[in-house]
This record gives structure tokens, C-alpha cells and sequence, in this order.
């Protein structure tokens, strides 16, 4: 089971690598076959990113069905996602389309429970903020 927390900031490399964090990268390879697929963002311009065996449960449960009424969102999710291994010291490669999302080279990896978020670190900054005022306690949300 994972529970990811926190978040890092990393540079994309010259070979357009991050480095995932070390705790996450040591879960992602115990129990995630040591891949996570990246998906852009449904809410906003990031990418989501699940390791191996969440990816493969998710997509257990929505096998594509002429029939079913979603297709549309199936075929935004799985025909734009995009498999990375972990390779190195936890490093994955971030595709040549998605690099446009991290105009400065540098990604938030954001840990959500059983997935990640990688973010340019400033649009987090305006869409979500640090979360702490300026006492060191966490801001009221409006």
C-alpha cells in the first residue's frame, strides 16, 4: 500500500530525467514492477503519475466498452498516458510532449496517497500555494 506525502522539487537533467524521491522511488519499486505511467492532468496543465500496479488495478475496472457511456474520458486517460521505468538511482524520463509542462526544467513531485503530481513548481505556487502562513501553521482555506 503506498501513502505518498510531501512534496520535492527536481531538475529535469539533460537526458529530461527527474529524479523521483528516494522513499517514493523504493515503494514505486517494491510494489509498483518499478514503472509509473505518466497522464496529463484532468484539472489543470501537470501530469499524474501511477506507479505500475495502481495503473494496471485502474485499468482492471475500465476495460474499454463500445457500450459504456464514458468512452470520451477512457480515451483522454488511457490513449495519452505514457509508460516510464524507474531506472538509476530513481530516475524516470520525462516524454519530449509533456517537457512543455516545465518551462523552467524544474518539477514538483507531490505526493497524493496512492499516486504523484509533477508540477511546474510555480503554477503550484499560484494554483495551490504552500499551504503554511507565515506562522508555521497551516493557512484557513477559504
Amino acid at each position: 500500500m503506498y501513502l505518498f506525502t510531501g512534496h520535492r522539487d527536481h531538475k529535469v537533467d539533460g537526458k529530461d530525467r527527474i529524479v523521483v524521491p528516494s522513499a517514493y522511488a523504493t515503494a514505486i519499486t517494491a510494489q509498483g514492477h518499478g514503472v509509473v505511467y505518466l497522464v496529463p492532468g484532468a484539472d489543470g496543465p501537470f501530469l499524474e503519475a501511477y506507479p505500475g500496479d495502481v495503473f494496471e488495478a485502474m485499468a482492471a475496472g475500465q476495460v474499454p466498452n463500445r457500450f459504456d457511456g464514458d468512452l470520451a474520458r477512457k480515451r483522454a486517460f488511457f490513449g495519452n498516458a505514457e509508460r516510464c521505468e524507474l531506472n538509476g538511482p530513481g530516475r524516470i524520463a520525462i516524454p519530449k510532449r509533456f517537457l512543455s509542462l516545465f518551462p523552467q526544467r524544474e518539477v514538483r513531485v507531490v505526493g497524493m496517497n496512492t499516486y504523484l503530481e509533477l508540477w511546474d513548481p510555480g503554477r503550484w505556487e499560484e494554483v495551490v500555494g504552500s499551504g503554511i502562513d507565515g506562522t508555521g501553521a497551516a493557512a484557513p482555506r477559504s
